[in-house]
């Protein structure tokens, strides 16, 4: 939907140009001197902006894009195009964002699975995690949850581990795709506990819940934010976090660390990142204008409701922190086997 925001930033913009009509000609100019970023930097954003989503609408990183774009353009006196371009993992997407032209136009939703699975389980990637990539603004973390159909027989961990147990195989459970947070989590699941699953991979977490809401799958690993609502309307029944502590939008949600498996943490991170060389300058006003949302009263209670808790880090810190997480996941990852044909 188009961002609606006053136009007086717009006014603004074109009564200057009118004002100075050498404004043009300095411009160039510079371009000829060989000035050509800072410059750039300095008059964007001048056109709308495209936000890529390397996942289907209804996720967690869609509710996150959405929950700031329109607030962010309003700042920016840009409209963010939000453009979901969901496949493989993530994978489709980031590749978008990573090829694209260091100008700012371009920027997308960063997360665990394009950023640190993917990478991994997927056989060839034609990206590197860190270095295609300017990571911009990071948000802040998301859990995983385990939630199955209400008729499902198992009312708590112990006894989905129980039911899996005597039924190597037989359970299946969905998840938004291979190589997703829910994947992942699921994998090392099976691990701890010593059960077998069947893994059934959709486009997106809004197939996925369908068919969890049908009853055609029994149950799911999933991201909570797209699945708070559903929870607490009764749609499906939450057995378990993957989250250190309780998540303060479900609190009635034991993690899996509480319930005897400490080894089992595993969270979503989500951020805004663009292409590797975007100018310090844009770098600095998408992070001061996100970490300024980040304060907005909607924004903090939105997010707050998703059981997104935000975290906030400098670029340099957030770039650290991409380069630690694709370092810690690689081994886990490696080991687990992940079979994602």
């Amino acid at each position: 939907m188009p961002a609606h925001h006053s136009d007086a930033p717009a006014r603004r913009g074109r009564s200057a140009w009118r004002r100075s009509p050498g404004t043009t000609l300095s411009l160039l100019a510079a371009l000829a001197a060989g000035a050509p970023v800072a410059v750039l930097a300095q008059a964007w954003p001048a056109k709308p902006v495209r936000l890529v989503v390397p996942f289907g609408t209804g996720g967690s990183s869609d509710i996150t894009a959405r929950v700031f774009a329109d607030k962010l353009g309003e700042r920016l006196g840009q409209q963010l195009v939000v453009d979901n371009r969901p496949s493989a993992g993530g994978i489709v997407g980031a590749e978008i964002v990573a090829r694209a032209v260091p100008d700012g136009y371009t920027l997308g939703v960063s997360n665990v699975s394009p950023h640190t699975v993917s990478p991994v389980i997927f056989p060839k990637v034609g990206y590197d995690p860190v270095k295609s990539f300017t990571h911009i603004a990071f948000i802040g973390t998301v859990p995983v949850v385990l939630i199955v159909h209400p008729e499902f027989p198992a009312r708590s961990v112990a006894d989905y581990v129980k039911l899996a147990k005597a039924s190597p195989g037989r359970i299946n459970y969905g998840s938004a795709g291979n190589g997703t947070v829910g994947h992942v989590v699921a994998e090392m699941f099976q691990v701890v506990t010593g059960t077998k699953l069947t893994h059934i991979p959709y486009r997106s977490s809004v197939f996925m819940f369908t068919d969890l809401r049908t009853n055609t799958i029994p149950t799911s690993f999933d991201a909570l934010p797209q699945n708070t609502e559903n929870i607490k309307a009764g749609l499906v029944r939450a057995l378990g976090v993957s989250s250190r502590t309780r998540v303060a939008s479900a609190p009635d949600i034991p993690t899996f660390v509480e319930l005897g498996y400490p080894d089992l943490v595993g969270e979503n991170w989500l951020g805004f990142s663009g292409p590797a060389g975007v100018p310090a300058p844009v770098v600095e006003r998408v992070h001061r204008e996100m970490m300024l949302l980040a304060k907005d009263p909607d924004i903090v209670a939105r997010l707050r409701n998703f059981g997104i808790t935000h975290q906030p880090m400098t670029p340099a810190e957030f770039n650290a922190y991409v380069a630690k997480e694709f370092a810690r996941w690689r081994p886990i990852l490696q080991a687990a086997k992940i079979d994602v044909n």
